[in-house]
């Protein structure tokens, strides 16, 4: 092989010089890697705090309707969890065909009755409950979102549960009165 006017080999340079690229692009590419799919990852549980949200609005949608049957559900509730349910397909371990275990949806209504002296609306939020016309009702859809980044496992093991909760007052199948929601 030739040698060059100060003595070095013509090309990549000397052994030594190849070893310590090749050892800083180690180091390099692992913290870019990291950063990408770290990023890849926050997409992710951006989309799934999407989701839920897009469900929990389509669940109250549904829900003040007064609607109290879907396909493949039984009653009212069970209406609105499939409704829940099925807005989350895109969502990894959800959507409505049953096996979503990381969905749990929970509905409050509450009975906004008037105070016996007129001044003030009492409320009474009640666990569970689907309402009756002029109620309101919230239905909060959680999803368990778990990391595929090891290192973002690590740092929460167990997941990150996303929260989405939507309030809206049922539709009036007749008058709004007095002790019978808000007017």
């Amino acid at each position: 092989m030739r040698k060059g006017v100060l003595g070095r080999r013509r090309g990549f340079g000397t052994w030594g010089e190849r070893g310590q690229a090749l050892a800083e692009f180690g180091i390099v590419a692992i913290a870019f890697f990291f950063l990408t799919f770290g990023v890849f990852d926050l997409a992710r549980l951006f989309q799934s705090w999407v989701t839920v949200q897009h469900a929990s609005r389509e669940a109250a949608r549904y829900a003040i309707t007064g609607l109290n049957s879907c396909d493949g559900a039984l009653n009212r509730d069970a209406c609105i969890e499939w409704v829940a349910k099925n807005a989350t397909d895109g969502l990894a371990r959800a959507g409505a065909d049953g096996s979503a275990p990381d969905i749990e949806v929970e509905t409050e209504a509450w009975d906004y009755d008037k105070d016996p002296a007129g001044d003030s609306w009492l409320t009474t939020g009640v666990s569970g409950a689907t309402g009756k016309e002029c109620d309101q009702i919230e239905v909060t859809v959680k999803y368990k979102h778990t990391f595929s980044l090891p290192v973002l496992s690590a740092i929460s093991p167990n997941g990150v549960t996303v929260v989405g909760r939507q309030r809206m007052t049922m539709e009036p199948y007749g008058e709004c009165g007095d002790v019978d929601g808000v007017s």
